[in-house]
């Protein structure tokens, strides 16, 4: 089982792993804000706290949205296409 918490509000669940990071984040209780659930629109954009190395790897799609909205990769990530692959991860949503 993974976990994540959802800042501001220090939500918290245990997931599955490799639950993608919107559907966590509710899992948690948190309202995740997304719009086009394929990773393309970057509505979903999350500052991760910690943990990134848990989450599975960027792709280009992913990074040219991240690009466009001037969100840095190394900080950023879309909840709709993202998974939480195992351990623990910290978001801050919102934009």
């Amino acid at each position: 089982m993974a976990r994540i918490t959802i800042l501001p509000s220090n939500a918290t669940a245990e997931v599955a792993d490799g639950e993608l990071l919107v559907e966590a984040g509710e899992q948690a209780g948190v309202e995740m804000e997304a719009g086009c659930f394929n990773c393309s629109c970057g509505t979903c954009a999350a500052e991760v706290v910690s943990g990134m190395e848990n989450l599975s790897p960027a792709t280009d799609e992913e990074l040219d949205v991240l690009d466009q909205w001037n969100k840095d990769p190394e900080k950023y990530r879309l909840t709709c296409c993202v998974k939480l692959l195992h351990g623990q991860a910290t978001l801050r949503a919102g934009h």
